[in-house]
């Protein structure tokens, strides 16, 4: 038999995912609702300029281009859902309707294999507070983060909080050892950071700056303020003022300030965070505020948000799905059409999940079975076929609770 493949990093989902999608869908969308968040949708396709951070569109490698046969010009599949946000803001809301809250659940793909299996493609629900700015809104949007994974199932949890201000300033100073510096952030290995501050190839006043701030902030210790800008000890603060007011909220949840977390997107502007649980290596939940997002349509909004890796939640979610009961109508000589859409009006009103077959199956998907006899006397058996109970007429059936 004749196969086609997949094109790399993309892949299937079947209804046993798709179940466990479904129930993660409904309590993330119940949730979010409740916080006074609007359920969105985005096109799939955009312009290239929607899809990035900037104008100048920088951060284009990870979008899966196209030539639109329409037009001749380059679109692009969304990778991420966040800069389309800013367009899609521009162009539905006016400045008199801020702020606005959007939720959205959406497919993205991504023009790389990522370290997660490999894939792609990625399911992505999220949340965006637009026009809104300050500490308490901060908290908001991580508490309502925290709320929804401790619904799905993760009461303990793990939540770091960084700032992309602090890893802006830090990386302006560092001119000749950025990139290498970013990546030794990116990848926590903070024994080479400190062998770089003895390097006679990095510039004197670099490798003082790596020693005097850069080791201090590895080692979770505040460097002294002459080093800092006012900005970025304001944001120190305001990290240190979150943490200990998401703890109050949830005693049971560990909170902790990682200075030098460094995120994939370029958006970012000031605090990040992220949600872990243990035994699960990958962060559930991501999220942070780009305030100057909305700059590439000369708007100067604030904006927080958070997105959710649908593809990581599902390999630890489990759902019950033995929560309706199923029954099997058999449809024969002895039931006519008319009849059999009777039982099944009646089993769905009951509360089943029916299916319609002229034998009994083989699997064992029904929990009963329903049947006709010549004389329309109507009959129910269980899986295996033992009858368990008759009725001597359709009429009878129906009036009966099961």
């Amino acid at each position: 038999m004749k196969s086609i493949p997949l094109p790399p990093g993309i892949r299937d989902y079947t209804s046993e995912i798709v179940r466990k999608f479904d129930y993660i869908n409904d309590i993330f969308f119940q949730e979010t609702e409740s916080w006074g968040f609007n359920k969105i949708y985005t096109p799939i396709i955009e312009n290239i300029e929607s899809l990035t951070s900037d104008s100048a569109q920088s951060d284009t490698k990870n979008i899966l281009k196209l030539i639109d046969p329409l037009s001749g010009e380059i679109l692009g599949i969304k990778s991420d859902i966040t800069p389309q946000i800013a367009r899609f803001v521009n162009s539905n809301y006016s400045l008199s309707t801020l702020p606005i809250r959007l939720s959205y659940a959406e497919r993205v793909v991504r023009n790389k294999i990522n370290n997660n299996a490999d894939l792609r493609e990625f399911f992505q629900l999220g949340c965006e507070s637009i026009g809104t700015e300050g500490i308490l809104n901060d908290i908001e949007i991580i508490q309502l983060a925290s709320s929804l994974i401790k619904k799905m199932g993760f009461p303990n949890q793990v939540i770091t909080l960084s700032s992309s201000l602090i890893v802006n300033f830090i990386l302006s100073k560092l001119i000749k050892s950025n990139e290498k510096i970013r990546d030794l952030f990116y990848k926590k290995n903070f024994s080479e950071i400190a062998k770089i501050s003895n390097d006679i190839s990095f510039p004197q006043k670099e490798r003082n700056f790596i020693k005097s701030v850069v080791i201090p902030f590895t080692k979770n210790k505040i460097p002294k303020n002459s080093y800092l800008s006012s900005n970025v000890l304001k944001e120190i603060e305001n990290l240190k003022i979150i943490s200990r007011e998401l703890i109050k909220i949830n005693p049971e949840t560990k909170c902790i300030i990682d200075y030098l977390d460094v995120k994939d997107f370029q958006y970012y502007s000031n605090i990040t965070f992220e949600i872990n649980v243990p035994k699960i290596k990958s962060s559930l939940l991501n999220g942070g505020r780009y305030d100057n997002l909305f700059n590439k349509y000369d708007l100067n909004i604030p904006a927080i948000g958070f997105g959710l890796n649908l593809l990581t939640l599902v390999k630890y979610i489990k759902v019950d799905n033995s929560a309706r009961p199923t029954a099997l109508i058999i449809i024969d000589s002895n039931t006519s059409i008319f009849e059999s859409f009777q039982i099944r009006d009646f089993l769905v009103n009951q509360g089943f999940i029916t299916r319609f077959s002229n034998k009994k199956l083989s699997n064992n998907f029904q929990q009963i079975i329903v049947k006709m006899s010549k004389n329309k006397q109507v009959n129910l058996y269980d899986g295996k076929m033992n009858k368990i109970a008759k009725f001597k007429s359709l009429k009878e059936f129906i009036e009966e609770e099961i």
